[in-house]
């Protein structure tokens, strides 16, 4: 039995700057492909807002014969759009199922064979690292240049995402970063076309039996693989015949699931991939209801009465872009209320200056005056206090905070320890993560409209769902980064709470 994190540390996601690059062709090959195809008079996938359509991706995997019916169903219904990728193109023809689109990012040669039966009535997204004879085969279908890339840098030290750059024309294209395979990359491509919920048919990164020759069946279809093959239990008990890149697939894919936590990823299909995701929904699955514990209060209200320590003070820093924002927002919407969540000593509200039409209301947990449950709020302002909360309480002050956001949340998180400390000598930043981590959780919660970043911290302005798209531009919002962090106090005065 091979252990699971010795076959990952063999194979890495590819992202600019990280990890190695294991690619199928070589450097040069693959930087001259894209060069080709760059000049080619063709439009690029674009970004598109989101929607409520949902994306099915059928890969080739085992299970996706299984499900073919379903599919079918599927692809006549204009609530979905089936994509798949390579071999799979002809595979569902064959079956009767018509593909919405079709894309390939794969560089190797025999693509070609994948592209021998261009449909009218099919999208084609091919990635400009693909053989060129590829795109000359779909030549007046309906083609598009997919701007895939993976980090890998040309003989002259320049990456591949920056020769793009350095060829197309600003705000033509959306980059298309991923994992090192089809279905991986199918999770990226969602996020930049507006789906927000993803069915995945065929992605199981396992095989179940073999052939008279004794040769894994990797696919639904014949399509031969040359690669050792191994057997990896999961939590469940259950036992898998798999291979290294299958099995760091379905690594890849809970990484780039938790990357993308404002879209739903549904595996269909009884296969290792699913047994991953199940065994992650478990482990992160929110057990209580609470938003903090009975030790975590004690420990806060005990520092807020130290009258030797400056704990809860640091939201006066903020008043300045937050009466900003403020009156912005009054401008267009009329009066309206906010809602300082977590206020400390209350020095946001303190230091506010005087705003005609803003009504400020107080809430925190360990501060007896202000702990009774707060009422939802036009403007929710959350400054230095999400990085406090107990790891297994954060998805429910997430959820809180969600709840009580009726237009903006303008929050304000640390990203490094403290200086301070709990009586028991645990630092009192408990949730410290990067920007990475902190963007889904917020992201499927909210629209994210400004994201910034001060001196150990992230700053981001978030939009209600319920207000739907559009409702606030960025010419309503604060310019994060700009001079209105100034507008009260230097950004070079804040202290760690």
């Amino acid at each position: 039995m091979i252990d699971y994190e010795q076959v990952e540390d063999e194979w890495r996601t590819t992202l600019p700057g990280e990890g190695d690059n294991k690619l199928p062709i070589p450097d040069e090959e693959y930087i001259s492909n894209m060069r080709v195809n760059l000049k080619r008079d063709l439009p690029n996938v674009m970004s598109e807002p989101e929607h409520s359509r949902t994306m099915v991706f059928v890969g080739g995997g085992p299970t996706a014969k299984n499900h073919l019916d379903e599919i079918k169903e599927k692809s006549l219904d204009p609530k979905y759009d089936v994509f798949c990728s390579n071999r799979t193109h002809d595979w569902l023809l064959e079956n009767g199922i018509r593909p919405y689109a079709q894309f390939i990012i794969d560089p190797k040669v025999a693509k070609i064979k994948d592209v021998q039966n261009p449909q009218d009535d099919i999208k084609y997204m091919i990635g400009i690292q693909c053989h060129p004879p590829v795109f000359d085969k779909l030549a007046g279908y309906d083609l598009r240049r997919l701007v895939a890339c993976c980090g890998t840098k040309s003989k002259s030290g320049m990456y591949d995402y920056e020769i793009a750059r350095g060829i197309l024309e600003e705000g033509t294209y959306a980059f298309h970063l991923g994992g090192t395979m089809a279905g991986l990359r199918a999770m990226t491509l969602a996020d930049i076309l507006g789906y927000v919920t993803v069915d995945l048919y065929g992605f199981d990164s396992c095989f179940f039996d073999w052939d008279a020759d004794g040769m894994p069946h990797y696919y639904s279809y014949d399509k031969p693989r040359a690669e050792d093959t191994l057997e990896i239990e999961t939590s469940d008990g259950k036992t898998w015949n798999t291979t290294p890149v299958f099995a760091s697939q379905a690594r890849q894919y809970l990484k780039w699931k938790q990357r993308m936590g404002w879209i739903k990823f549904n595996i269909h299909g009884d296969s290792f991939t699913a047994a991953m995701d199940l065994a992650d929904e478990k482990t992160n699955a929110v057990k209580h209801d609470r938003r903090f514990s009975a030790l975590h209060l004690m420990q806060n209200q005990m520092l807020h009465k130290d009258e030797g320590t400056s704990f809860g003070d640091v939201g006066r820093h903020w008043a300045g872009p937050v009466a900003l924002l403020s009156g912005q927002l009054i401008k267009k919407f009329g009066p309206l209320t906010l809602l300082d969540y977590g206020c400390g000593q209350t020095t946001l509200a303190k230091r506010l200056p005087p705003i005609e039409g803003l009504t400020v209301n107080n809430y925190d947990f360990a501060i007896e005056e202000h702990s009774q449950e707060p009422e939802p709020a036009d403007i929710v302002v959350c400054t230095d206090v999400l990085e406090h909360i107990e790891p297994d309480c954060l998805d429910n002050v997430l959820d809180h905070l969600q709840e009580l956001t009726k237009k903006v949340c303008y929050c304000v998180i640390a990203i490094q320890p403290a200086a301070k400390a709990f009586s028991d000598g645990k630092n009192v930043h408990l949730s410290v993560h990067s920007q990475e981590w902190w963007y889904p959780q917020l992201r499927k919660r909210f629209d994210v409209l400004e994201r910034g970043k001060e001196p150990g911290r992230i700053i981001f302005v978030l939009q209600s769902r319920e207000l739907g798209k559009s409702v606030i531009t960025d010419k309503t919002v604060v310019r994060l980064g700009g001079t209105g962090f100034n507008a009260v106090e230097k950004s070079s005065e804040l202290v760690t709470r």
